[in-house]
């Protein structure tokens, strides 16, 4: 019985984590609609939707630690409970501050998603199974976003913004009333002696594989949802691809992580190593990736080869997602919480900071995508270069 009910737990916080990424990649579909009916340019709507990033990034940390120290019904119904209201506030919104607003809050409620997951999956279910079904959270995440995002720019057609935000919100309500009815802890998983913040914060930050795993993480993962939520719409209008086909090159880079995620981590446990797999990955992901940019310049411009690269990208490159395992196995049940914290800022930060550290490199000659995009295989190359100092950890090896 206990056993049916994890897997209750595992979906409705699945669908949280499904609920929040489609909220948080949806940008790059409602930018342009949000333009026209708030009357304002692209660098108004950048921030008004960088309002979302700003709100996830400020509660990470405090999300990873109220769940290592609070019931997490509460804690997860509060994160789906700011979401619901971020989608009501949104689509009543008629001035760019009252759309970043409610961003924000939007935001703040999707911190809490990804580290509930984790730690709910890590709490209900044995360590070895934990990349596995972490895994298909996030390939349903990364999958059904894609789905849902071709589906909104048909129905963008038809309907309005504001519509599509109120839909979106009533799905909230919803998933707000399940999460309340279902999700709990495990009572052998509660810590007896909460840590305070501040010493969780001090236990993460001195624990060399955390970090390393954090960096890492940041400079491959950061660097696949800076590409598929961006950078691959600069190369395709390069290339003249319209609007749809343009999404559904996206899509299926978001398929490609969706089916990755949980191939590879299952691969990691049939074969005893994380670090390997990675290793491998995220090696084929940067070849695939240095082809999705740069192999349209030798004239090959078909889309099948195009949908077919993207693929690749996202499935090689969703090898990163095993550093939240390796994270998960280096932390202890005290600390899970605020290390899965941590470890999503850092790749959230870095996905934000390559929206912009790209065209840091536009030279005076050229201000086409050849000039400045190699800087995305140049940091999974750092990714790789940090994985050489992390290792495999002592739990998982102990399990085998």
């Amino acid at each position: 019985m206990a056993r049916i009910y994890g897997y209750l737990v595992w979906l409705v916080a699945s669908l949280f984590v499904v609920y929040s990424f489609c909220l948080n990649t949806a940008a790059a579909v409602f930018s342009e609609s949000v333009k026209l009916s708030l009357h304002t340019d692209n660098v108004g709507a950048s921030l008004a939707m960088g309002a979302f990033i700003l709100g996830f990034a400020c509660m990470q940390i405090p999300a990873g630690y109220m769940l290592d120290r609070f019931n997490a019904r509460y804690v997860v119904s509060t994160g789906v409970f700011l979401l619901a209201v971020g989608n009501v506030l949104i689509s009543y919104s008629t001035t760019l501050i009252a759309f970043s607003a409610a961003n924000f809050i939007q935001g703040t409620g999707a911190s809490f998603a990804f580290v509930s997951a984790a730690v709910l999956i890590a709490q209900w279910f044995p360590a070895k199974k934990f990349p596995v079904y972490f895994g298909l959270t996030q390939g349903l995440s990364c999958m059904l976003s894609g789905v849902i995002h071709y589906y909104f720019t048909i129905a963008l057609t038809i309907y309005t913004w504001n519509t599509l935000y109120q839909g979106l919100a009533v799905f909230g309500f919803l998933l707000l009333a399940f999460s309340l009815l279902i999700i709990k802890s495990p009572a052998q998983n509660k810590a007896s002696t909460p840590n305070s913040l501040k010493h969780s914060l001090y236990l993460v930050f001195t624990n060399k594989q955390l970090v390393l795993c954090s960096l890492a993480a940041a400079t491959s993962f950061g660097v696949l949802l800076a590409y598929a939520g961006l950078w691959y719409i600069k190369i395709q209008a390069y290339y003249s691809i319209e609007n749809l086909q343009a999404v559904i090159i996206s899509g299926m880079i978001f398929l490609g992580i969706g089916i990755g995620t949980p191939t590879l981590s299952w691969l990691s446990n049939r074969l005893k190593s994380r670090t390997m797999v990675i290793h491998v990955s995220l090696c084929l992901g940067t070849m695939f990736l240095i082809l999705g940019i740069y192999l349209p310049h030798f004239d090959v411009n078909n889309l099948i080869i195009v949908r077919f690269i993207s693929f690749f990208i996202g499935f090689f490159l969703a090898g990163a997602m095993l550093f939240y395992t390796l994270v998960n196995e280096f932390s202890s049940p005290e600390t899970r919480g605020v290390a899965m914290s941590v470890l999503n800022t850092s790749v959230f930060l870095f996905n934000t900071l390559m929206m912009f550290i790209p065209y840091l490199f536009l030279t005076a000659y050229s201000k086409d995508f050849f000039t400045y995009l190699w800087t995305l295989p140049f940091f999974v190359l750092v990714s790789i270069l940090l994985l050489y100092f992390i290792k495999d950890s002592p739990s998982f090896r102990e399990d085998y």
